[in-house]
């Protein structure tokens, strides 16, 4: 799909850096609107001279715009969309070259899957989802909306992370577990139970440390 204009709702350096990396690996450079509506101080994120982009406080008249969440951290996500009251079909998935993911598996819209991601058969991913690189997701796996999956982080299949979760850097989530939303699992954890909503887990394997 060719993108002539995308807009980037909210600003994380990190995050329009992983954005300009999956562009790039796709060939796909289009005019980039960045819009910082957290009140952040405005500078100019890490420059890629391939791409063209300007750098907003509100919303330009962007009606034929590819949108994609400039954000990475849950509850930024969250309260990004929420401000800006966007339709979620208007948000644009953006998948690295690199990425394995199965023809039998379903990403929603407004999905951020960066470098080495690999994701099994029959899996289904939500909106706004967001994949770091080297992180697996097993088959039959359900993630909800909104869900942020860190860099290394290993899923096993026949897996359901709820809406608004984060999974730390180097998890590991092993067959059949069922993680509530709204929950946190902390770096390097092993997880070998169910998890429910509204928590913080962390360790090997994983205890509730406290409610969220």
């Amino acid at each position: 799909m060719e993108i002539k204009k995308l807009t980037i709702l909210g600003k994380s350096d990190a995050t329009i850096t992983m954005i300009f990396d999956n562009l790039e690996s796709l060939n796909l450079f289009p005019e980039i609107d960045i819009i910082n509506n957290l009140n952040l101080e405005i500078e100019k994120p890490v420059a890629n001279p391939k791409f063209n982009f300007q750098l907003f406080n509100s919303l330009q008249g962007n009606t034929i715009s590819a949108f994609q969440l400039g954000v990475i951290q849950v509850k930024s996500k969250l309260k990004v969309f929420e401000n800006f009251g966007i339709d979620e079909e208007k948000f644009y998935t953006l998948i690295h070259k690199s990425a394995c993911i199965s023809s039998t598996s379903v990403l929603g819209n407004g999905c951020l899957v960066n470098s080495l991601v690999s994701v099994a058969a029959h899996t289904a991913i939500g909106n706004f989802v967001s994949i770091n690189r080297n992180a697996s997701v097993g088959h039959h796996t359900t993630i909800n909306d909104f869900v942020t999956i860190n860099p290394g982080s290993q899923i096993a299949g026949n897996v359901t992370i709820g809406r608004a979760t984060q999974i730390g850097m180097g998890a590991i989530v092993i067959d059949g577990i069922s993680i509530g939303e709204n929950s946190v699992i902390g770096a390097g954890s092993l997880v070998t139970k169910d998890i429910p909503a509204n928590v913080m887990a962390y360790g090997s394997p994983a205890k509730i440390i406290k409610e969220i």
